[in-house]
C-alpha cells in the first residue's frame, strides 16, 4: 500500500513549535541567537540543579521518596522519542516479573488545565490528566496512574495509595526527583550526535544530560540493520554524551499492529483507503506505518497534544470521499471522551465516519549490550529487585 501521489495534505498548528520552523538555508542565521538564548535558559536550569544537589546533601531535598522504588524515563529531544511506549513496556514487564509489587505511573500531565495532583482512570478526561497518562491508564489497567507537576508530591500520593514502585515519565529535566534508575530514550532517526538545540535542531537539553542515565534505549531502529550498525551507533552516542562504559545501550524497533476500530465491539472490515489524522510530535513515522498497510489519500497533521477539530476531519473526509480515518493511540485516548458522546458522536455517525486506531509497541533487539531480558534485569537490579 502507499500514499496517493495527488492526495492533498492539510496542516494545522495550534501551538508554536520552533523545531518545525524553516531554519534552513538563508534563514538559518536567525536561529543562532535563539538557540543561544535557549542555551542560557538551560544553564540557568543547571544552576538550579547545583542548588538542589547542595540542599539534598544538607537537608535531603530531592532525595528519593522512602519505600517507593523509582525508575525514570526521559529524553534530551523535544518530543517523539517513544517515552510513553517505553513506559508501557516497562510497566507490563515489571508487573509480569514482580507481581507482588504494586506499580504506579507518574507524569506531569502535559496539556492538561491543572498542575495539581490528579488520580487518572480509564474514564478520565484528557483535560484533567493529559493524553500520555490517560493512554497508560487505558492500556495498563493494573497500574495506578497519577499526574502532578510536583513529582515529589505525586510520589507521596502514589505511596499513600499503596504503590511500592513507580515509573516516572519525562523526568530527566525535573531536578527535584532523582529516580533510582534513569533511562534516556534516543530516536534512531535523530541521534543526539547529529542534532542541535532548538531551533537549530530538536534538542531540548544538552547532550551531556544523558550522562545521568543508568541506561539508554534507542527507539525506532530500522529493520534490516545489523549488529555492526548497532555497535557503530552505540559508539557514536556514547562518545557524544561521554557515557561511561557501564551504561548499556539497548536497541528497539517499532512494531505496528492491525488497525483497531474505535468501537472495540464493532465488527467492520478493514478499509483500503484511509485518511491519517495525528496530533503528535513526529507524524511521519505514523503515516508511513499506515501506508504500509493501506492507501493514504489524505493527511491531517496538528500540533503535539492538540485537541483535534472535528470540523477539519469531516471536511477532509468529504473532500477525499474517504470516510475511514486512522488515529494514533495517543490521539484516540485524548479525544475518546469528547467524540464518544453528545453532538460530536452524532456528527460522526451522520457523516458515516469510521474511526480506526493504529496500535504500536516497543520490541527489543538482541543488541551489543543485550536484549529485553537483559534490560529488565539490569533496571530491576538498580532498584533492589532480583
Amino acid at each position: 500500500m502507499e500514499r496517493t501521489n495527488n492526495s492533498p495534505t492539510s496542516f494545522a498548528a495550534t501551538r508554536w513549535n520552533p523545531a518545525r520552523l524553516p531554519w534552513k538555508g538563508s534563514w538559518r542565521w536567525a536561529a543562532y541567537p535563539v538557540a543561544g538564548l535557549y542555551a542560557v535558559g538551560i544553564l540557568a536550569h543547571r544552576m538550579w540543579t547545583v542548588g538542589t544537589l547542595t540542599l539534598a546533601k544538607l537537608w535531603g531535598f530531592g532525595a528519593p521518596v522512602q519505600n517507593v522504588k523509582t525508575i525514570g524515563i526521559g529524553n534530551v529531544h523535544v518530543g517523539g522519542t517513544g517515552k510513553t511506549p517505553l513506559a508501557l513496556w516497562l510497566l507490563r514487564a515489571l508487573e509480569a516479573r514482580h507481581a507482588g509489587e504494586k506499580w504506579g505511573y507518574l507524569s506531569r500531565g502535559y496539556g492538561r488545565t491543572s498542575q495539581k495532583w490528579h488520580l487518572v482512570s480509564a474514564d478520565s478526561s484528557s483535560k484533567d490528566s493529559g493524553d500520555e497518562a490517560l493512554l497508560v491508564a487505558r492500556q495498563s489497567q493494573n497500574t495506578t496512574v497519577g499526574v502532578c507537576a510536583d513529582r515529589r508530591e505525586g510520589l507521596r500520593q502514589l505511596g499513600q495509595l499503596g504503590c511500592t514502585g513507580v515509573v516516572l515519565d519525562d523526568v530527566l529535566q525535573h531536578r527535584r526527583v532523582r529516580p533510582q534508575a534513569l533511562v534516556v530514550a534516543c530516536p534512531w532517526d535523530r541521534p543526539w550526535d547529529e542534532e542541535a538545540l532548538v531551533p537549530l535542531g530538536t534538542l531540548r537539553d544538552f547532550v551531556g544530560s544523558a550522562r545521568r542515565a543508568q541506561a539508554v534505549v534507542v527507539t525506532g531502529t530500522p529493520e534490516g540493520t545489523s549488529g555492526a550498525d548497532w555497535s557503530e551507533r552505540a559508539a557514536r552516542l556514547r562518545r557524544a554524551a561521554s557515557l561511561p562504559a557501564t551504561c548499556p545501550i539497548y536497541f528497539t524497533l517499532w512494531k505496528y499492529g492491525t488497525l483497531q476500530p474505535w468501537d472495540p465491539t464493532a465488527e467492520v472490515p478493514l478499509p483500503n483507503k484511509v485518511v491519517c489524522v495525528s496530533g503528535i510530535a513526529q507524524p511521519d513515522r505514523f503515516a508511513n506505518a499506515v501506508a504500509q498497510q493501506h492507501t493514504v489519500v489524505n493527511e491531517l497533521r496538528f500540533a503535539d497534544h492538540a485537541q483535534l477539530p472535528l470540523e477539519a476531519l469531516l471536511d477532509a473526509a468529504a473532500e477525499s470521499a474517504t470516510f475511514d480515518l486512522v488515529l494514533t493511540a495517543k490521539d484516540a485516548a485524548r479525544m475518546r471522551q469528547t467524540w464518544s458522546q453528545g453532538a460530536p458522536a452524532q456528527q460522526l455517525c451522520a457523516a458515516g465516519i469510521q474511526l480506526w486506531i493504529l496500535p504500536v509497541e516497543l520490541t527489543f533487539l538482541a543488541g551489543p549490550d543485550g536484549g529485553e531480558a537483559d534490560a529488565l534485569a539490569y533496571l530491576c537490579a538498580h532498584v533492589g529487585l532480583s
